[in-house]
């Protein structure tokens, strides 16, 4: 409990003086009246924040409260924080010189196959369903299969950190979720801190994620769920899709869009549902009506269990959505 204290007073400190940190960090998102509609220079300084707690909290994990039920060596965790800090490392990069959808996509593989090549933990081997016992296993796919589902939710999440407060309450809901089934406790405890905090400055439009805070985030979401359905069964394969479901259909339509308009699927464009319901709705509309499609997927699991049936209906209120927005 000591330890959370001093957490939040640190995050609490941080916070107070993010302007005056954001000189020193010197990383500001400008406005281009195009893609980017903010009206001042917005620090991007959420990644950093993120990434100063993971690191205070790996020092602590590390001699004090080891998580060795998750990990089968500090070696492991160490290589878990050194990933954190290539993929930081890496959305900083971009942050800063705009770096190629392609160039992204290679290092970003790298890295995962180096971290899978060090840790045998997270590669997806099979993957199991809730509404059968069939198991399906990817047998000698399975570097290739880890890699792709890496990527596609790297990618799809950095899609929807289009309007404020939307990829953070994501966030937020995906930790409470790993809270509710007792994944890693202390790191997800610690992990909400900084997140509550960024939130709230982020809603007022004082800070930015930018690519070093979605790029580590996402990585840290897909590391914890593929590792605790290979380790420990918490999750099906399909209630993992539910929770991923809203940015991963976001991430092929807007791919298949860009493919058939000559695009890179990856290029930046302003078609993403937040943008469509920005351009006709209020910000407090397009936030709430885009927080219920993200989270009422698994919501709706939690209720009937019947993720078949939950898909199903998801996927018709999505493209009913997007259909009434393009009307």
């Amino acid at each position: 409990m000591i330890y959370f204290a001093i957490l939040f007073f640190f995050n609490l400190f941080l916070f107070k003086n993010f302007s005056i940190i954001s000189k020193i960090y010197n990383l500001y998102d400008y406005p281009d009246k195009l893609r980017k509609k903010h009206l001042n220079p917005t620090p991007l300084l959420g990644g950093f924040i993120i990434y100063i707690n993971l690191l205070i909290l790996t020092l602590f994990l590390f001699f004090f409260e080891f998580p060795s039920d998750f990990y089968s060596s500090k070696a492991d965790f160490i290589i878990f924080f050194i990933a954190c800090t290539l993929f930081f490392l890496l959305g900083f990069i971009d942050d800063k010189y705009q770096l190629s959808a392609n160039i992204k996509l290679i290092f970003t593989s790298i890295i995962i196959f180096i971290l899978m090549y060090l840790d045998h933990d997270l590669i997806i081997k099979e993957i199991n369903f809730s509404f059968t016992n069939f198991v399906l296993d990817f047998r000698s796919f399975d570097y290739f299969v880890t890699i792709l589902c890496f990527l596609l939710f790297i990618n799809s999440f950095n899609m929807i950190d289009g309007i404020n407060g939307q990829a953070t309450s994501y966030t937020l809901f995906i930790i409470l979720i790993f809270l509710a089934v007792g994944i890693n406790m202390i790191f997800f405890i610690s992990f909400l801190i900084p997140i509550c905090f960024f939130l709230f400055f982020n809603l007022k439009g004082k800070m930015f994620l930018g690519d070093s805070g979605t790029m580590l985030i996402a990585f840290i979401v897909s590391y914890f769920f593929i590792k605790s359905h290979n380790l420990y069964n918490k999750f099906f394969s399909d209630e993992i899709f539910l929770i991923m479901m809203i940015p991963g259909f976001e991430l092929l339509r807007l791919a298949v869009m860009r493919i058939y308009n000559q695009k890179h699927p990856f290029s930046p464009d302003r078609n993403h549902i937040h943008h469509l319901m920005i351009n006709k709705f209020s910000f407090l509309k397009s936030f709430l009506v885009i927080q219920i499609l993200l989270v009422l997927p698994f919501l709706s699991y939690v209720l009937i269990s019947n993720s078949i049936i939950v898909l199903s209906i998801s996927l018709i209120m999505y493209s009913y959505l997007f259909f009434l927005l393009k009307k």
